[in-house]
């Protein structure tokens, strides 16, 4: 950006920052069914608006010039910040199926790489100057650079890998699980990893190009790269307007009215019958909705006695007898020849994946093991 201070490219990255802010607010406050993905999508604007901030400040003309850019803090920041982008971006993908403990190291070696860059940063004292790929520096500086900038443009590629692939199990699960995440959650999803996508491509052909590029540009790519990201935060705004309505709703069914005293045994007695008599669990695409249609009942009474007199949800407690029915299928003598893949379609599981999932859940061992347990048994 070799232009004057506060010039338009300057303005829109100032508007987009507060902007990104403004939003990680919103939806912090807002309501949600799920309060996790939120608060990770919020971080995620958060780094957003911290990119953009420091980008202004390494490459704006007049601001080069200030002390603040003669010290490794702001670089810093900028690297740190671009590479927990990926990893919050994934974080937020599974959260929409399932609660992620962030805490656990597992998750916590994400962390790694803006550690790596951080440390290299600041042990080779590499300010903003130094960090603009024109600047020639010495040999052990200019390997940290070059290492730097080269984590920082590649190692999206793996997290872009990555959230496609649990975005895809994602849609498997609401396939076949029936999943309670609404359709504009999974559509802001899909706007968010297709910006992500579309922004990282742009940056590593910008990457890539530079030295076979004049300065001139080279600077014009960067600031495509930046409106890039302009267009990927007010693509989300736009999209959280159009879609108030939907990603507002919470459509917590279990928080009606409670099912009275006096009808619950009754309600009760007729679910009973539905799983043991009737066994609608067996039904591969039975959902909250099918199943009260069969059995006669509102489905929000249904959610209300599962919590109440079960202590789960519908999906929990429907797979819960699937579980049960499998291990019974698994150790009878007369489908000892069967596959697994056979018991778990026998056992209403539609989807191998779910079944293994939630048996080693609630069992403790995988189908395998328990059948061979089994067998031992007998």
């Amino acid at each position: 950006m070799k232009t004057n201070f506060l010039n338009i490219h300057d303005l829109v990255l100032v508007l987009t920052a507060v902007e990104c802010c403004v939003l990680a607010v919103l939806l912090n406050l807002l309501p949600a069914k799920h309060v996790q993905p939120r608060r990770i999508l919020s971080g995620f604007f958060l780094l957003i608006a911290l990119v953009l901030t420091t980008t202004l400040i390494v490459w704006n003309g007049d601001l080069k010039t200030t002390p603040i850019n003669h010290s490794p803090f702001i670089i810093t920041i900028l690297s740190a910040c671009l590479l927990l982008q990926g990893p919050v971006l994934y974080f937020y993908m599974r959260s929409l199926s399932q609660k992620v403990e962030l805490l656990r190291w597992r998750n916590l070696v994400h962390l790694v790489p803006s550690l790596i860059a951080a440390i290299l940063l600041v042990v080779f004292d590499i300010n903003s100057v130094e960090w603009q790929p024109a600047t020639e520096l010495a040999g052990a500086e200019n390997a940290a650079v070059a290492f730097v900038w080269a984590l920082v443009k590649l190692s999206p590629l793996g997290y872009i890998i990555a959230c496609v692939i649990a975005e895809y199990k994602l849609r498997d699960n609401l396939k076949h699980l029936y999943a309670d995440i609404s359709m504009s959650e999974l559509k802001l999803a899909d706007v968010v990893l297709a910006g992500f996508c579309l922004h990282w491509l742009w940056s590593l052909l910008a990457y890539l190009l530079e030295g076979w590029v004049s300065a001139s540009v080279s600077d014009t790519l960067g600031i495509i790269d930046n409106y890039l990201t302009v267009m990927l935060v007010n693509g989300l705004f736009v999209f959280g307007l159009i879609n108030t309505r939907q990603l507002l709703s919470v459509h917590v069914v279990p928080t009606a009215k409670p099912v009275q005293p006096t009808k619950m045994d009754h309600k009760v007695a007729i679910i009973e019958k539905a799983i043991h008599e009737d066994k609608l669990f067996l039904e591969s695409n039975i959902n909250l909705e099918r199943f009260a249609e069969q059995i006669g009942l509102k489905p929000r009474d249904i959610s209300a006695i599962l919590k109440m007199h079960y202590q789960s949800n519908f999906f929990e407690f429907i797979n819960r007898y699937r579980v049960e029915e499998a291990k019974r299928l698994l150790v009878l003598p007369e489908l000892k020849d069967e596959t697994i893949l056979e018991i778990i379609y026998k056992s209403g599981f539609n989807s191998p994946s779910a079944f293994h999932r939630f048996f080693k859940r609630m069992v403790g061992v995988t189908p395998t093991e328990y059948r061979q347990r089994g067998d031992i048994a007998n």
